[in-house]
């Protein structure tokens, strides 16, 4: 059994809870959310803040647990079955991500912690993770079979502890009671024992509830899906794909560039196109996929180089002219997506070019409408040219000013 007292072992800081609007607990299993986080959701409840409860495996037999720790909370029961969450994550990250939307920044996201034994409490901390850094919720994992496993392995993440009232205890331990098959044992053959033993749930009994840091980030989800398919968005196939582009070269305001780039090149479609167009054309995306494949459609093109990085993150001095964005923007969490704009705004670029689908992006907080906001509010420049579409909306902006003429 591990014990981890408040007042000793790693550094720990006080749970703040000032400035959370939403608190959003993702329970891989019925009584996780109550294990883990009661005291923490009844606590938010009581603050007037909004509590939704996602059950990953659950069903909505738990409600009456939910509902004695947060009356107004809302319940999700994915029903995805024992065992089975990491090749169903993406699921998980998809119910997150419609629940938080764009509210991240004033969102605490919960989950069971990454390194407890189960493989489902693994598989919905990291759905989490990308959840988190889809939307920029803050993020903490809470420990279950930890307290039961003996010493780990690994050293433990920095902590954040909740102390809890003796009404918020209180309704911790009805909830817990609510959970009757978790905690006592049933009538009937051998194997009907009570789950979590008396020992283990003396652990969640306590006054406190601890929390580890959790980490947002995820794998380029980009990269399965470019090795798959040689062409996933159809962009050599596709008429919409092919018009849209004609559209975006015809709307640039300038016939030649210096040094353009273009973020998010996927298999280098659009970065062939603005090579007629200028002298240098530095074309990145985060899917090594991705750019294997651009490199043999580009392979005659010298004046296209690419790049693997990660945006806005891995960008140095965007040096450019000419910066296009296209079919990206929603790819990225409304904060990521800021970070981008303000560091063209500060830069040498002159013009951007955004064009995006107009519908609903499942399983991302943005959509093309949403991005184009952004990048109004942030980039600093006049909109020069405007297109909305049935199926896209293309945005030009531009310091160069004056018609539009042949050099």
């Amino acid at each position: 059994m591990v014990t981890l007292d408040v007042d000793s072992g790693p550094p720990h800081v006080e749970l703040d809870l000032d400035l959370v609007k939403r608190l959003v607990v993702l329970a891989a299993h019925p009584c996780d959310e109550t294990l883990m986080a009661g005291g923490l959701i009844a606590d938010a409840h009581g603050r007037g803040i909004q509590v939704d409860v996602v059950v990953a495996t659950g069903g909505e037999a738990m409600a009456p647990a939910v509902h004695t720790l947060a009356p107004t909370a809302t319940l999700h029961t994915l029903g995805l079955g024992d065992g089975r969450l990491e090749a169903r994550r993406e699921e998980v990250v998809r119910a997150l991500v419609d629940i938080i939307g764009v509210q991240g920044r004033s969102t605490l996201l919960v989950s069971t912690w990454r390194g407890d034994r189960h493989p489902d409490h693994g598989a919905a901390a990291r759905a989490a993770s990308s959840a988190a850094w889809r939307t920029d919720a803050r993020l903490l994992e809470a420990p279950i079979f930890l307290w039961q496993g003996g010493t780990p392995g690994q050293p433990l993440p920095g902590r954040a502890v909740l102390r809890l009232s003796p009404d918020v205890l209180t309704s911790k331990r009805l909830a817990m009671q609510e959970h009757c098959s978790q905690v006592n044992a049933l009538e009937g053959q051998r194997g009907d024992e009570a789950i979590l033993g008396g020992s283990m749930l003396s652990h969640f009994d306590r006054d406190v509830e601890i929390f580890f840091d959790g980490v947002p980030g995820e794998d380029s989800p980009f990269e399965a899906l470019h090795d798959e398919n040689p062409d996933p968005w159809r962009v050599n196939s596709s008429f919409y794909e092919s018009r849209k582009r004609a559209v975006t070269l015809a709307a640039l305001p300038r016939a030649t560039y210096g040094r353009v780039v273009e973020i998010g090149c996927s298999v280098g479609a659009l970065a062939g196109d603005l090579a007629a167009r200028s002298a240098q054309v530095l074309a990145m995306d985060e899917s090594l996929a991705a750019l294997r494949r651009a490199a043999v459609a580009l392979s005659g093109v010298p004046n296209v180089a690419l790049a693997h990085l990660q945006v806005p993150e891995g960008l140095g001095r965007l040096d450019a002219e000419l910066v296009v964005i296209s079919e990206v923007g929603y790819f990225l969490s409304p904060a990521r997506l800021q970070n981008l704009a303000d560091r063209i705004a500060s830069s040498p670029c002159r013009t951007v070019v955004a064009c995006h689908w107009r519908h609903d992006i499942e399983g991302w907080p943005l959509n093309g409408a949403s991005v184009h906001r952004i990048l109004r509010e942030r980039l600093g420049m006049p909109r020069r040219t405007s297109v909305t579409d049935a199926d896209f909306v293309l945005d030009v902006f531009s310091h160069d000013s004056g018609p539009i003429h042949d050099p």
